[in-house]
């Protein structure tokens, strides 16, 4: 039996094919060095690993948890961001833990996109921004990072039908696989951008604190009324 026809668009996903292919030179007795996903080969701090224990015995944490995520979870995200950003969230309102950032950012189009939006993502990027627009029915639209715009979307060369289409934008700063960073130039563009067409602005960051030299990458919610459409 055929599956969905959404399944057709989806590319093959990146990391497994690296994977697949490093598989074969490794067979092959080529001693290979994998540059695919960053998948940490440091173990695990023996106090997190102590707690996981300690907590794995209580048979209160043996039944579904909360829907919202532990009360004292999201206060203290929404501390860290305080203190990170200098930019206040609503823990109640504002912040919604996830399994994980592809389990996030997988069903986010979901819940703002239509079949025949358009969802706006970096290229190169991560391949679930596509995967997720298309998953929802969404034409993903690509947009070039190069050199010569310093890795950054060329927002002035979206073209119009596509811009009134759109209801989704991902940004990924610092960036990967470019290591690029955006200065606030460059957000306050995209969200002045995405409030003119009423696009929702998503910011994935999971490289906020991976910087060098004393530079502090800047959080999407420190840009004036990112938070309208952010």
């Amino acid at each position: 039996m055929a599956g969905a026809k959404r399944l057709g668009r989806i590319p093959p996903y990146l990391f497994a094919e690296i994977d697949r292919k490093v598989q074969e030179k490794k067979r092959a007795g080529v001693d290979v060095i994998s540059l695919g996903i960053g998948d940490p080969d440091l173990p695990t701090p023996g106090r997190i690993v102590s707690v996981l224990q300690e907590v794995a015995a209580d048979p209160s944490n043996h039944r579904y948890p909360s829907y919202f995520g532990l009360t004292e979870l999201r206060e203290s995200i929404a501390r860290w961001y305080s203190e990170r950003s200098g930019v206040e969230l609503d823990p109640s309102t504002e912040i919604l833990p996830t399994l994980g950032s592809k389990d996030g950012i997988s069903h986010v189009p979901l819940a703002l996109v239509d079949p025949g939006d358009v969802v706006l993502a970096p290229d190169p990027g991560y391949t679930v921004y596509v995967t997720g627009a298309i998953m929802a029915g969404a034409d993903p639209y690509v947009m070039p990072l190069t050199e010569a715009n310093h890795w950054l979307p060329d927002l002035d060369a979206i073209p119009d039908d596509v811009a009134r289409r759109a209801r989704l934008m991902w940004l990924n700063y610092p960036n990967n696989p470019t290591a690029a960073t955006a200065d606030r130039h460059f957000l306050v563009r995209a969200v002045e951008f995405c409030r003119r067409h009423d696009i929702v602005l998503c910011h994935d960051a999971p490289y906020s604190e991976i910087a060098f030299d004393g530079y502090r990458p800047l959080t999407l919610f420190e840009i004036p009324g990112a938070k309208e459409i952010g």
